[in-house]
């Protein structure tokens, strides 16, 4: 098998993910769905193959990152299954190489902060991660600043533009994300992206980093702006819930929270809105979440809409 071509046919169709499975052909992600590559089923020798081409050396089971020639970036998945080994590889293309955000303006006015959280959402595949970037890419571009990534694994390389960037990846730089946190505030940092705050002292340090007056991105995987609000609240109890609530409430500047949508040959990234008000702050502070949605369908103004809008809107020809 030539892993070259393989690749390079899967990158030349935009695909967004490669599927290699033993005894099957190997199949790629499309916006209409997953379509088959032309030539026989794989064998295991085949996937040793590929795995070799890319520099995997974790064995049957793992994650990671590589560099396809210095021209992509891409996420390994390794892991062995009834039919055998299966890899699963996603390309995460340039940027520069993607179609415009449909929240292009929105994403700007979010790179102009300099201090408080601003998370985004969703299930993965969404697109958090590119969201996230898109507005570093911004900062990178204009402001002479110190940004942190901690991220599992390092997806986008930017080298710095105005900006500072210092790349640290989970497993290799730092044991945890809470340590990743504590140590990039003693680098003298004004950005620090967390690529996910999976534990309750990721979440501790990162409001921490927030509250000493430090410009944080995050990312959870909730559906909703609503329900990232108890999420972050939900790994308290008693009076440290009550206490969290009104850290989140001191601190959020944004939840964005986002699907990838399929249709008609095409990829749309649908986003429900959050952006912070006195009312939002009150419904944090007091436990009332719930009522945030009632919040965003009237703040259109500021740029605030759900979900079910946002999906509106999609169907009707727009972009979200």
């Amino acid at each position: 098998m030539k892993v070259r071509e393989l690749m390079e046919t899967a990158m030349g169709q935009q695909a967004a993910d490669l599927h290699l499975q033993t005894g099957r052909p190997p199949m790629m992600r499309l916006a209409q769905g997953l379509c088959p590559l032309p030539g026989p089923p794989l064998s295991e020798g085949d996937l040793r193959q590929v795995l070799q081409a890319v520099g995997w050396s974790g064995g049957d089971q793992g994650d990671g990152a590589f560099s396809w020639h210095d021209a992509l970036r891409c996420r390994l998945h390794v892991c062995r299954e009834y039919a055998g080994l299966h890899v699963t590889i996603r390309f995460l293309y340039p940027l520069a190489s993607l179609p415009p955000d449909g929240d292009g303006p929105l994403l700007q006015r979010l790179s102009c902060l300099t201090s408080g959280l601003v998370l985004v959402c969703g299930p993965t595949g969404s697109g958090k991660t590119t969201a996230l970037w898109r507005i570093l890419q911004a900062i990178n571009e204009r402001r002479p600043c110190h940004i942190v990534t901690l991220e599992d694994p390092i997806e986008y390389v930017e080298a710095g533009k105005a900006a500072l960037i210092t790349q640290r990846e989970l497993g290799t730089h730092f044991a945890t994300f809470a340590e990743g946190i504590r140590q990039a505030l003693r680098q003298d940092p004004d950005v620090i992206l967390i690529g996910e705050m999976r534990d309750r002292a990721a979440m501790d340090a990162a409001l921490t980093a927030a509250e000493t007056g430090h410009f944080v991105l995050s990312t959870l995987h909730t559906p909703s702006a609503a329900q990232a609000v108890s999420r972050l609240a939900g790994a308290y109890s008693g009076e440290a819930q009550q206490e969290v609530r009104c850290r989140l409430a001191m601190v959020l500047q944004a939840i964005l929270a986002q699907r990838r949508l399929e249709r008609q040959g095409r990829i749309d990234i649908v986003r429900e809105v959050l952006v912070r008000t006195p009312a939002v702050v009150q419904l944090i502070r007091s436990g009332k979440e719930y009522q945030l949605p009632t919040v965003m369908q009237t703040g259109a103004a500021l740029g605030m809409r759900t979900m079910e809008q946002a999906l509106r809107r999609c169907g009707e020809g727009g972009t979200s």
